[in-house]
C-alpha cells in the first residue's frame, strides 16, 4: 500500500516514472538546457558534478562537450535508467547516488555544478545551495534551471498548491529574487540571471506523472477556475474540445564563485 507520505517522496513519484523523463523530449532538450550548456561552459579537462540528475540530460550534454562529468541524483532507479540512455548512445560517466542537500565530495571539487528542474522537490534549498558553493572550485562556476516562482506572494500559493495537487513530492518555486538573493549569500556572484517561458500541454503534464482520473479533473478546475492574477500568470489556454495549455516560467541562473 502507498501511503499519501510515500506520495510525496521524490523517490517514489520519480522511480515509478523514471523512464519518462529520460525519454522526454521537454526535459531532454530544448531553450533551457542548450543556454544552460553555452552559459556553463563544459569543456576537456573540467570536473563537472550534475545533481539531481533526473533523466540525465546535462550530465549527457556535458560529457558530450568533454567534461569529466559525475551524475548525481536520490534516486536509484533514475540513475539506472540514465545510465542505460548514456551507454546507449556511447558515453559513460561516473553516478552517485545521493542527497543533492548532502553532497558527498570535499570542499573544493568541481568546476562546475548544475541542476535542472529539481529544486522544487527540495525540502531545504539553502542547504543545497550552500552545499554547490562548497564543492565548487574557487573561480567554478554553478548553473541551474528550475521553475521560477511568482513574484506575487498570493500566485505563487495558488501556483504550487496546482503543481503539488500533480505531484505531491513538489514543495516551493522560489522567485528570480529569491535565487538571486541565494546565490550572493553563499559567496557566487550572478552572471546570469534570466526567465524563459515554456508552453506545457496539459495533458501530457499530467502523463509524466500518471495521474489519476479525478486528480485530473481537479486539476482541470483550478486551471479553468484560476483567479485574475494566476491566469495573468499561467497563460492558460482551456478550449472547450481541444488540447489545453499554460505557461510555467522557468529561471535560468548561473554564478561564479569567489
Amino acid at each position: 500500500m502507498t501511503t499519501n507520505n510515500d506520495q510525496q517522496s521524490p523517490q517514489v513519484r520519480f522511480g515509478g516514472n523514471a523512464q519518462n523523463y529520460v525519454s522526454s523530449v521537454v526535459h531532454g532538450g530544448g531553450y533551457s538546457l542548450d543556454r544552460l550548456i553555452e552559459l556553463v561552459e563544459p569543456t576537456a579537462g573540467k570536473r563537472a558534478l550534475d545533481l539531481a540528475t533526473g533523466g540525465g540530460h546535462v550530465a549527457l550534454a556535458m560529457a558530450q562537450h568533454g567534461a569529466d562529468v559525475v551524475a548525481s541524483d536520490l534516486t536509484m532507479k533514475m540513475l539506472q535508467a540514465s545510465r542505460t540512455n548514456h551507454q546507449q548512445k556511447g558515453l559513460d560517466m561516473l553516478y552517485c547516488c545521493n542527497d543533492a542537500q548532502n553532497i558527498p565530495f570535499i570542499d573544493s571539487s568541481f568546476d562546475i555544478v548544475t541542476t535542472r528542474l529539481a529544486p522544487h522537490h527540495f525540502p531545504d534549498v539553502p542547504r543545497y545551495v550552500q552545499e554547490c558553493a562548497r564543492v565548487l572550485k574557487s573561480g567554478g562556476v554553478y548553473g541551474l534551471v528550475d521553475h521560477a516562482g511568482a513574484p506575487d506572494v498570493e500566485v505563487g500559493k495558488y501556483v504550487n498548491a496546482y503543481e503539488k495537487l500533480r505531484d505531491p513530492s513538489h514543495r516551493y518555486e522560489l522567485s528570480q529574487l529569491e535565487w538571486e538573493d541565494l546565490f550572493r549569500d553563499n559567496g557566487l556572484r550572478v552572471i546570469n540571471s534570466e526567465l524563459h517561458r515554456e508552453r506545457l500541454n496539459f495533458n501530457w503534464w499530467n502523463r509524466m506523472q500518471n495521474n489519476d482520473a479525478d486528480t485530473v479533473m481537479r486539476l482541470r478546475v483550478m486551471l479553468k477556475q484560476a483567479p485574475q492574477a494566476v491566469a495573468e500568470w499561467l497563460e492558460p489556454e482551456t478550449p472547450d474540445g481541444a488540447e489545453w495549455y499554460f505557461t510555467r516560467w522557468m529561471i535560468i541562473i548561473v554564478g561564479v564563485k569567489a
